[in-house]
């Protein structure tokens, strides 16, 4: 089935083009403003609720540079530990950088853009924007992708980068805090407005998109997952060799054995744990940080989280500040750092590409936490457990697996036209009621209670006896 679809609600028209996918009515969304006056090296950045965008865009200054970001986030930062929710795909292509390319008009450059995507698999861009001097192509979704989604969306992104690398894709403009320049604006290094100049109002739906264009499909990816935990579960299984191992309180992830579905695996795993974090932290009420005992921990752990998702250096030190306004707010940037000293440090060695050595393996030295030390040190209580999505023990993760494992045989039955399991327990329980009453009668009338097994079904005597008690 296509991932295309029209939008049928033309809305918005060009002028305010970031209204095709900012487009919450929440007070909690924010979108942020990057401006850069002539005659200024520093940029400068103000973020703005999403439902004022029309009135903010109606009054910006279209002479100067500006910038704007392209995803939502729940505060006016554009931290993606702030991250809300986005609603496209895009690639910002220098053009300009290219020999061949350089000098052409904008329409060339659509031209060509259009071509290529014809050839490299890719769907024709909803929105094409000349920015003064390259494009920025955009493919618009028919639903926002919350927070959860962020990595796999994030492959779908530097998957687009890659097929659109001989048009100068710019790989270090796909992260969803990303700013692109806003239309109508002048860009001061050519003297050109930007504008669009493609405009289908095609809406495509992201997991058909991200199936079409990625090696795994989000099934195969499920069913990956649930055939190793079928092996892990049954022992008569042969052992292959596993994709974690551990030792103490880290995990460390083979690559070899994980194959291309590594990165996808830890940055989702950290993003969900990370996740988990903070929702222990409001589940218990820590609304002006972590308490005595906790403090230190929660800057910690979530620092070898943040190392996982965000393997940038410098973001991650960006991101790192935020995360220790929440667990530690009235702490100092350098005691922040000075608590995940440890974390940077090993930051720092992956960004050299070191490896640390691992149960006889090399392995980057990143740090990564077992689910049972993590419940251990925190204290994680088994109703805090059910609440969370990774950070769970292995009876709550039997628990999960039991009731995936139940509703997967009721729909079996369901689609074979056999009862539901409420009529087949109403079933069991009418035969089991009969069996009863026909046993009590033969027992009125003098009968042995092993005449009474015999006769009706009982396994012995005295199941039966207990049975009409």
């Amino acid at each position: 089935m296509s991932a295309l679809k029209k939008n049928d609600d033309n809305l918005f028209s060009s002028w305010i083009e970031p209204a095709h996918y900012l487009r919450s009515d929440s007070r909690t969304a924010y979108f942020s403003l990057l401006t850069q006056p002539e005659g200024m090296t520093a940029k400068r950045q103000r973020s703005y609720p999403v439902d004022s965008m029309g009135f903010v865009l109606a009054e910006c200054d279209k002479s100067i540079d500006t910038w704007i970001s392209q995803a939502e986030f729940w505060a006016p930062t554009r931290r993606l530990l702030h991250f809300m929710r986005v609603g496209l795909l895009f690639v910002d292509l220098d053009t300009y950088k290219l020999p061949e390319l350089a000098g052409l008009s904008a329409e060339a450059q659509l031209e060509r853009l259009l071509r290529l995507c014809e050839t490299a698999g890719l769907p024709q861009p909803s929105l094409v924007i000349f920015s003064g001097r390259g494009l920025q192509a955009k493919w618009l979704l028919d639903a926002p992708l919350p927070a959860r989604a962020l990595p796999r969306w994030s492959l779908v992104q530097r998957e687009i980068g890659r097929r659109l690398v001989d048009l100068g894709s710019d790989a270090n403009a796909l992260d969803a805090s990303r700013v692109l320049r806003l239309v109508h604006t002048v860009n001061s290094k050519s003297g050109e407005v930007v504008r669009v100049v493609h405009n289908t109002g095609t809406r495509y739906d992201f997991d058909k998109l991200a199936d079409s264009l990625l090696e795994f499909t989000r099934e195969q990816l499920t069913k990956l997952r649930e055939d190793r935990a079928a092996r892990e579960a049954d022992p008569t299984q042969t052992k292959q060799r596993p994709a974690t191992r551990t030792k103490g309180h880290l995990t460390a992830i083979d690559t070899a054995a994980l194959s291309n579905l590594r990165p996808f695996i830890g940055a989702q795993l950290a993003w969900d744990r990370l996740h988990d974090l903070r929702k222990l932290a409001d589940l218990r009420g820590w609304t002006k940080g972590a308490p005595d005992g906790s403090r230190d921990l929660a800057v910690f752990v979530g620092a070898s989280f943040l190392a996982q998702a965000v393997p940038n250096v410098p973001r991650f030190y960006d991101e790192l500040r935020v995360l220790g306004r929440e667990f530690a707010p009235h702490w100092t940037a350098s005691m922040v750092n000075g608590s995940a000293s440890a974390v940077i440090d090993r930051m720092k060695r992956l960004a050299k590409g070191e490896k640390v050595e691992f149960n006889g393996h090399l392995v980057d030295p990143r740090y990564r936490w077992r689910n049972d030390t993590l419940i251990q040190r925190f204290g994680i209580t088994p109703d805090e457990e059910r609440q969370l999505a990774t950070i769970v023990s292995r009876g709550e993760a039997a628990r999960r697996h039991a009731e995936r494992e139940a509703q997967r045989r009721a729909e079996q039955r369901d689609a074979a036209g056999g009862p539901t399991r409420a009529e087949y327990l109403a079933t069991v329980s009418a035969g089991a009621e009969q069996k009863r009453a026909t046993a009590r009668l033969l027992r009125a009338q003098g009968k042995s209670w092993a005449e009474v097994a015999a006769e009706v079904g009982y396994k012995s005597a005295e199941v039966a006896r207990k049975s009409c008690a």
